[in-house]
C-alpha cells in the first residue's frame, strides 16, 4: 500500500451544533483549558480508531458499518478528567449506555475481519478537549450535557503542522440497517 492510497480513518460519534456548543463551553473552563484546546470542529467521541487504511479495508469497514444494529441512545457528559499520557484533558460519561457498548463491541469484532487490530483496552467514552496538558486539573463541575445519539460516522484524519483536521466521509443511522449517507 502506498502512502498516497492510505487514509487515516476512525469511526466516531459526531455532535450536532447544539451539543458541540455545549462541549465548547465545558472546554472553556479554566481548569480544563490549560493546554492546546481542541478546535470546536474537531470535538467528537472516537468509537474505533482504524489508522492507516487501504482502499479495500475502507470498503470492508463501510460494509461492516452497514451491518450495525443498535438503538439510538443518550450520552450524558457529566464528568471531566485527565490522562497523564497522552497529556489530554477530557469530558465524558460516568455511565456508558448499553447500546453504545454494543456498538463499539460490534465494530471492534467486525474490524478484525477487515485486517484491523482494534484496541483491547476497555472503551472509555470521552471527548478530548485539550492536548499538551502537563498537570492534572482539579475536578471541574460540569452541567450535564445531554447528547441524543442517533448516528455514527466514518471520519478521515489528516495530520498537518497545525494539528489534525477531520472530515466526515459517511454516516449511518442507528435504529436502522444500512443507508450510509
Amino acid at each position: 500500500m502506498s502512502a498516497g492510497d492510505a487514509q487515516r480513518l476512525f469511526f466516531a460519534l459526531w455532535p450536532d451544533d447544539a451539543v458541540r456548543a455545549a462541549l465548547v463551553r465545558a472546554a472553556e473552563h479554566p481548569r480544563l483549558a490549560r493546554g492546546r484546546r481542541v478546535r470546536a470542529e474537531n470535538l467528537h467521541v472516537t468509537l474505533l480508531f482504524l489508522g492507516d487504511t487501504a482502499p479495500g479495508q475502507r470498503t470492508c469497514a463501510e460494509q461492516l458499518a452497514e451491518t450495525v444494529r443498535a438503538s439510538p441512545f443518550t450520552l450524558v457528559i457529566d464528568q471531566s478528567g485527565w490522562w497523564r499520557r497522552p497529556q489530554v484533558a477530557w469530558v465524558g460519561c460516568a455511565e456508558v449506555p448499553e447500546a453504545l457498548s454494543g456498538l463499539v463491541a460490534h465494530l471492534r469484532a467486525g474490524s478484525k475481519g477487515c485486517g484491523f487490530s482494534p484496541e483491547e483496552r476497555p472503551f472509555a467514552v470521552h471527548v478530548t478537549v485539550a492536548r499538551r496538558v502537563l498537570r492534572e486539573p482539579t475536578a471541574v463541575p460540569l452541567d450535564p450535557i445531554r447528547w441524543a445519539v442517533d448516528r455514527f460516522s466514518l471520519v478521515e484524519s489528516s495530520l498537518s503542522p497545525g494539528g489534525s483536521a477531520y472530515r466526515v466521509l459517511r454516516t449511518w443511522p442507528l435504529g436502522d440497517l444500512g443507508g450510509g449517507r
